[in-house]
């Protein structure tokens, strides 16, 4: 079997051989060549042809961001970031999955060996996902056509429904609630649903795997962009119309009952399914105190997460969409959901949104 080659890059020459030496002895790569920064690297990437590059976000000369958007352009392929955990890092590493990044890993502090150690598995595992979904690269075309409909939406309508959203009651018990779970290409495909869900579109929860940190960043992200409100959750939140709440990292995110309305429990139990937040964990609180109210869609992301837990909320009388196949970053997630009988339809990303407003439409 042939090795998948690989081009790290990282301004640190300490990080440089802790990376080749992680990939290297896992016995399934074969390391290239390393480069200092972005531009160094785009002159590797031309005459190497790396099957996948390892690309640090905030580097001299040419940074992570700009040198992605370049890779991206002229030669496409996966590539997986790895960041430092700031708030300014995490605005930056969104911005590079939605810019067609494949995914990231979030570099532990420190940075000696046995704090980069921490993260080898990580590391080897998505470098050998990124590899094994490379003909998926082709999605970046979705980054550029919501850009075109963002533009759509004028900053001032926004901010004036968002006015008017703010001061909506919660949902009660009787109202739809609708759940989202996705993993990796989750920035990108979030992008071709969120910013076109109207300002009255019920109360929703979205798990999206992401360490801390970064899922304020991708919240206020959305947010920008989009008409209902979408915030990091905070325990006891209220389940609003016009509002997304997103799982924030390390917390799992329930459903509670508070005196005829619905809010949201976060707390730090044990990974269910391999994460925290744990899609799953979400779904069958779903399932349990909306069910046949709920509307859940399972999309892009490794694992199977989320599978069980939409069968749940199927069997509860709840509507069950999966992405398909074609439009997935990775068909991880969804194939289980729809191996399982857990979706009751498949549905190409760029038809989400407008079939979650028709089902919710018809729950109402």
């Amino acid at each position: 079997m042939n090795k998948i080659s690989v081009l790290v890059v990282d301004d640190s020459p300490l990080m440089r051989k802790m990376i080749a030496d992680i990939l290297t002895n896992s016995g399934k790569f074969k390391v290239l060549d390393t480069a200092p920064n972005g531009q160094t690297a785009l002159q590797k990437v031309e005459s190497l042809n790396p099957d996948v590059i390892t690309l640090d976000v905030d580097m001299p000369v040419m940074d992570g961001f700009t040198c992605l958007k370049k890779i991206m352009e002229d030669r496409p392929r996966p590539v997986i970031m790895l960041s430092g955990l700031t708030q300014e890092g995490a605005l930056l590493t969104i911005r590079c999955l939605e810019a067609g990044a494949f995914d990231f890993v979030s570099k532990p502090l420190g940075g000696l060996s046995k704090d980069i150690e921490q993260v080898a598995e990580e590391i080897i595992e998505k470098v050998t996902e990124a590899y094994n979904n490379k003909h998926r690269i082709a999605l970046k075309k979705f980054v550029k056509t919501q850009e075109i409909r963002t533009e759509l939406l004028k900053p001032s309508a926004i901010a004036e429904k968002k006015t008017l959203i703010s001061g909506r009651p919660a949902s009660s018990i009787a109202s739809c609630i609708v759940g989202i779970g996705i993993s990796t290409g989750g920035p990108v495909a979030l992008r071709q649903v969120i910013p076109l869900l109207p300002s009255d579109f019920p109360g929703t929860l979205l798990v999206q795997h992401m360490p801390d940190t970064f899922t304020k960043a991708f919240a206020d992200r959305l947010n920008a962009e989009s008409q209902v409100e979408v915030k990091e959750a905070e325990d006891g939140d209220l389940i609003k119309t016009g509002r997304i709440l997103v799982a924030p990292g390390n917390f799992h995110m329930r459903v509670k009952k508070d005196r005829g309305y619905l809010k949201v429990g976060l707390s730090k139990e044990d990974a269910v399914s391999g994460h925290r937040p744990s899609v799953d964990v979400l779904f069958k609180s779903l399932a349990e105190e909306v069910g046949a109210k709920t509307v859940a869609v399972i999309m892009t992301g490794m694992g199977r997460d989320g599978a069980t837990g939409l069968g749940m909320i199927r069997h509860s009388g709840g509507f069950t969409l999966a992405q398909d196949e074609t439009s997935c970053t990775v068909f991880g997630m969804p194939k289980v959901a729809i191996k399982e009988n857990a979706a009751m339809e498949v549905v190409h990303l760029s038809k989400i949104a407008s079939r979650l407003i028709s089902v919710v439409n018809q729950k109402k």
